[in-house]
């Protein structure tokens, strides 16, 4: 299940953005064990695991009108900020299946891709560690 969230422009009663959170976890694949390390870099010993939960972003969208504005940027913060300092949930890392033609627009924004094996597809999984969130 995933909870929508508008981002509307009141004065002009029109939607500006909107975007879906769900809950989510990154599971270890052998093949890819060199993600697996980077995501455990800096995770103590005791602490790591074959499971992590995440928060993972089902759709982000920005009105057309609003495109270039930064508002796709300022909601990925918000989204960051929320679950580092305000709500504080037992996860570390979002996650998103970004389409490939969105995928600059995460790497900008500090997500990396999980696996060079989906490269191909119409979509990328990738992911944003919180705990580099400043």
């Amino acid at each position: 299940m995933a909870v929508t969230y508008l981002l509307e422009d009141q004065e002009k009663d029109v939607t500006v953005a909107y975007f879906s959170l769900l809950a989510d976890k990154i599971t270890f694949n052998p093949e890819e064990k060199a993600v697996w390390n980077r995501l455990n870099r800096n995770i103590p010993n005791p602490k790591r695991r074959r499971n992590y939960p995440a928060l993972k972003i089902g759709r982000l969208a920005v009105n057309e009108n609003y495109v270039g504005e930064g508002i796709g940027t300022f909601v990925l913060d918000s989204i960051k900020y929320a679950f580092t300092t305000v709500k504080r949930l037992g996860c570390r890392f979002l996650t998103v299946d970004a389409l490939k033609s969105a995928t600059h627009f995460y790497e900008k924004n500090g997500f990396l891709f999980f696996t060079e094996q989906d490269k191909h597809d119409e979509t990328r999984l990738m992911f944003f560690d919180l705990k580099n969130f400043v």
